[in-house]
């Protein structure tokens, strides 16, 4: 997935961690992986289960930070990555060791998974943090 940078917000306490885009991604690959990490978030709230094994997932800010120094995952679509960062490969590298399937992906999720996301508390209080940090001129 991507990079987390961790900070404690001073009036909750609690810990976030700001998403850190790796440079090969395309931004709708990233864009559409964030609907799953808020997916995982409501499931975790809402769930009927008694079931509550395991850490509570993080909250997770989107930023416009970019990390360039990750590792590349091989095979996947062309369109799954960033085509800036594709110019800049030796064409030999792509062919061969990247190895990019040709078939485009559609990363699109349905009107209702965006809805049932969008609605979420978490989602909501997603928005209030990234809202507070711009008007505080933070980075994220």
């Amino acid at each position: 997935m991507s990079s987390d940078e961790s900070d404690v917000e001073c009036e909750s306490k609690q810990v976030t961690y700001t998403v850190v885009k790796p440079d090969w991604r395309h931004p709708d690959l990233h864009n559409w992986l964030k609907v799953f990490d808020q997916l995982h978030h409501r499931n975790h709230i809402d769930s009927w289960s008694l079931d509550k094994h395991g850490a509570f997932p993080h909250i997770r800010i989107g930023s416009q930070k970019v990390h360039k120094k990750v590792h590349v995952p091989l095979g996947l679509p062309i369109n799954a990555y960033d085509p800036k960062w594709l110019e800049g490969r030796e064409a030999l590298y792509v062919k061969h060791v990247l190895c990019p399937k040709m078939e485009k992906y559609t990363f699109a999720h349905s009107s209702d998974m965006i809805a049932y996301v969008s609605n979420s508390p978490i989602a909501q209080y997603l928005i209030s943090i990234t809202f507070t940090y711009r008007l505080l001129s933070l980075e994220p």
